[in-house]
């Protein structure tokens, strides 16, 4: 059985994924055991997934994807393009882990063809990072800290600022998600990127930003892009530079563990991830 669990807010996006995987997976594809599906973290999500551990059951978190067009998330979200925005499935986990994903180009290729910035970006990249600027420390949101380490946003960053200074005497410079009424609202984390000569994670996406502005990057070793970096503090002053090549590899894995909603509703999740997800 598929169980999507419903966040009762109308303008919630999951009720058009969840809608989605009903008419695409649901109705042609009943196993006998219990997935639960899970739209991020919000609403009580965090305590259901550990219900759903407790009983020893499969879950899966959808959220949105690593390459795609953008989402206006305020006042209210909104999928500005159907065709261009993607949405990615992860058993178990935040984000995927891409050790046994294809390297098939098609669905990257896909992207190029539709003009999505990441991939558009690959063919002119180069390292941009000034290996003197500041250290940017981007934490991931309250809800993320509790879920992946038991404790706030604010006592991650506590924890990361002294791992960082253990290691460094480097200026640390920290961005916080913009939300409507804080110092970060209307900035972009492109602007704050420039000059950097690193940006220091847990599990947000920026670390993708970063890496395709040319700043090498330290996140937890779950990060979808952690590859491309390193994972230990004490790397810090030896911080790893992807090639192109590396870059393009990791999308060509990104890209096959993200679908639109029409491809979502045809059942390709099913084909490509849940058949195969030992």
């Amino acid at each position: 059985m598929i169980k999507c669990h419903t966040i009762h807010w109308v303008d919630c996006l999951s009720n058009k994924l969840f809608d989605a995987i009903n008419k695409g997976m649901s109705n042609k594809w009943q196993p006998k055991e219990t997935i639960n599906i899970f739209w991020g973290l919000g609403a009580d999500n965090i305590s259901k997934i550990r219900e759903a551990e407790a009983k020893g059951e499969e879950w899966w978190i959808c959220d949105t994807g690593y390459l795609t067009y953008n989402i206006n998330r305020y006042p209210k979200p909104e999928i500005v393009d159907l065709d261009s925005t993607y949405f990615r499935f992860c058993k178990g986990s935040l984000h995927n882990d891409l050790t046994n994903v294809s390297t098939d180009e098609t669905r990257f290729n896909k992207l190029l063809e539709q003009n999505i910035w990441y991939p558009s970006l690959l063919e002119n990249w180069e390292p941009k990072y000034n290996s003197d600027g500041p250290i940017l420390l981007t934490p991931s949101s309250n809800g993320v800290c509790n879920f992946m380490y038991n404790i706030s946003q604010d006592e991650w960053i506590v924890k990361a600022v002294h791992k960082i200074k253990k290691h460094t005497n480097k200026e640390i410079v920290l961005r916080n998600k913009p939300r409507p009424g804080n110092k970060y609202w209307g900035t972009t984390i492109n602007d704050a990127l420039k000059g950097c000569s690193a940006v220091v994670t847990n599990m947000s996406l920026c670390a993708i930003d970063a890496i395709m502005e040319g700043i090498p990057i330290l996140t937890n070793k779950k990060n979808i892009i952690s590859e491309l970096g390193v994972t230990d503090y004490k790397d810090i002053n030896n911080l790893h530079i992807p090639t192109k090549e590396e870059i393009k590899t990791w999308m060509c894995k990104a890209a096959n563990t993200q679908f639109t909603l029409d491809e979502i509703k045809q059942g390709v999740p099913h084909e490509q991830l849940f058949c195969n997800r030992s």
